[in-house]
C-alpha cells in the first residue's frame, strides 16, 4: 500500500465525519436521550463542518481545515485520557477505548499538517 493512499485527507475527513455523526450523535442520543440535546447538537454541528471540509474543499484549503478542525480534537483526547476527564457523567476518553478515536482524529490532522502548503509547492512559471 502506497503512503499517499493512506494519507488521503478527504478520505480521513469523511471517515471521521461518518463516525462522528453515527457515534457522537446517534449513539449518544440513544444512550443519553433528550436530556443532553445541546451537547448532541454540538456534535452534529462538528460533523457537518467535517462533511463540508471533506466534500466542498480540496488541496491546501482542505488540508488546512483538516489540521485546524481535527488537530485540537486529537489533543483534547490525549489530555482527556491523561487527566481521566468525564463528559455528561461518562469517562470522556477512557483507555484503551480512546485509542481508536485518537487515531481517527489524528490521521486527518496529520494529513492536514503534511499538506498545509501543498498548493504552494508547485514551481512558478518562468516568463520568457
Amino acid at each position: 500500500m502506497e503512503l499517499n493512499s493512506i494519507l488521503n485527507t478527504k478520505v480521513w475527513l469523511l471517515i471521521i465525519a461518518t463516525m462522528h455523526m453515527i457515534m457522537g450523535v446517534g449513539a449518544s442520543y440513544a444512550e443519553l436521550g433528550s436530556d443532553h440535546l445541546a451537547l448532541i447538537g454540538f456534535w452534529a454541528a462538528v460533523g457537518f463542518y467535517l462533511i463540508y471540509a471533506g466534500l466542498m474543499t480540496e488541496g491546501q484549503e482542505q488540508a488546512r481545515l483538516a489540521a485546524v478542525l481535527c488537530g485540537p480534537v486529537f489533543v483534547w483526547f490525549v489530555i482527556a485520557a491523561g487527566m481521566d476527564l468525564d463528559m455528561a457523567g461518562q469517562p470522556a476518553a477512557p483507555l484503551p477505548e480512546a485509542i481508536l478515536p485518537m487515531i481517527l482524529w489524528g490521521m486527518p490532522a496529520l494529513c492536514g499538517v503534511m499538506g498545509w502548503n501543498i498548493d504552494e509547492a508547485a514551481p512558478a512559471e518562468e516568463s520568457a
